[in-house]
């Protein structure tokens, strides 16, 4: 089976001002200086673990933090569109907490997300195709580099949403967002339909062994 090591992009500004980002990528959604410490962190780890390939989303929150990552590794970053955040459309930049007292019916207050019903009014990417296109990238991966280990520098929606679809194809909005740079590790083998989650939002601090 191929591994996938699937860690989310280092704090942003937007993250540290509780802004909903998805395909934001001006400043506000760059890394922080916390940020790029803590992704500075992995090199380490790295060390210790055997990394196949990377790939990464194109926004620039995701490839920085890749590229600083696999910095003094000979792992080539690949980016690949498909790990893109999902859109989130007009709501892209806007402060949760507006969001939460304005459209109380489109927001779920338990995993600080929106609900599936929200591309109605807010004219973003609709969950089922961004949780096909990211679906196809994990099987494509996986059929091209079965018993490899790959590390996928991405999002939180999408992380959770990969793990939604491991599982049994559960709703991805009964997961809160993994934290900035944690880690979430899967197995897939997509000849036999078989897929496994090994872990699920494990923090940075203490990993040794991925």
């Amino acid at each position: 089976m191929t591994t996938l090591l699937l860690i989310r992009h280092g704090e942003t500004y937007a993250n540290r001002l509780n802004y909903i980002q998805g395909t934001l990528n001006n400043r506000l959604a760059t890394l922080t200086e916390r940020g790029i410490a803590d992704a500075k962190a992995y090199q380490e780890v790295l060390k210790h673990n055997q990394i196949d390939f990377a790939y990464t989303s194109p926004l620039k929150r995701a490839l920085a933090t890749s590229k600083i990552i696999c910095n003094h590794t000979n792992i080539n970053v690949r980016v690949d569109s498909r790990l893109s955040e999902i859109s989130y459309g007009q709501w892209n930049g806007t402060a949760i907490d507006d969001l939460k007292r304005q459209y109380t019916t489109y927001f779920d207050s338990e995993t600080n997300d929106v609900y599936p019903h929200s591309i109605e009014i807010n004219n973003g990417e609709s969950f089922a195709h961004a949780r096909k296109r990211v679906w196809t990238f994990v099987t494509e991966i996986s059929r091209k580099y079965p018993s490899q280990t790959i590390l996928v520098v991405t999002h939180g929606w999408v992380i959770k949403n990969i793990i939604s679809l491991c599982l049994n194809n559960t709703d991805g909005t009964a997961f809160k967002n993994p934290q900035n740079l944690s880690v979430s590790k899967i197995q897939v083998d997509p000849v036999i339909g078989k897929q496994k989650v090994c872990y699920y939002n494990r923090p940075l601090k203490g990993i040794g062994k991925l």
